[in-house]
């Protein structure tokens, strides 16, 4: 099935879809939680709902790096979220609708980001000793952010095994009409 452009619809793509998918629902969850730290503080009056709803979510699952605002490293990867990933959120969307072949190695790009910030994270949590956090972390709490955070492993890994899979059959594609 096609579109009147000639184009095999994002419907017919499920892999395109899945990716379609995660890349739209991260524009609102980065710009309604995980950029909330970095927001200015003349913006506090507009943004309280988005505040309280922080604190909520820090107070309930005690995650360290949404709620200890000093982790410096942990504030970069905030800043290479806002500069970086949310702006690619759009074009990889957009991309991913109209069949753009040359997304693929964008999300080879993306996801290789991706799983080096998210594993840091993994990794602080989990062979962090439990007093070093700046507040007490049940097991309950750690096993929930292990399932929180790993899934951002899980699937750009994925994502990129895939791309990266597509930008090689694309290589392949084009040598074979080079020999011709």
């Amino acid at each position: 099935m096609t579109t009147t452009t000639g184009l095999v619809p994002l419907s017919a793509r499920p892999k395109d879809m899945a990716m379609f998918i995660y890349f739209i629902s991260h524009i609102p969850a980065t710009m309604f939680m995980d950029l909330v730290p970095l927001y200015p503080a003349f913006l506090a009056p507009l943004i309280q709902p988005l505040l309280k709803f922080q604190d909520f979510y820090v107070d309930t699952f005690r995650d360290p790096f949404m709620g200890d605002k000093s982790l410096i490293w942990f504030n970069t990867f905030l800043h290479c979220e806002a500069l970086f990933q949310l702006p690619f959120f759009f074009f990889a969307a957009y991309s991913l609708y109209h069949n753009k072949r040359s997304i693929a190695l964008w999300i080879c790009v993306y996801s290789a980001h991706v799983i080096t910030t998210v594993l840091p994270i993994l990794a602080t949590l989990n062979l962090t000793k439990d007093e070093n956090f700046p507040f007490a972390i049940s097991e309950g709490q750690k096993l929930f952010l292990n399932c929180l955070y790993t899934p951002w492993v899980l699937f750009p890994l994925w994502m990129l095994v895939e791309s990266f899979q597509r930008v090689r059959s694309f290589e392949a594609q084009g040598a074979s009409k080079k020999k011709n």
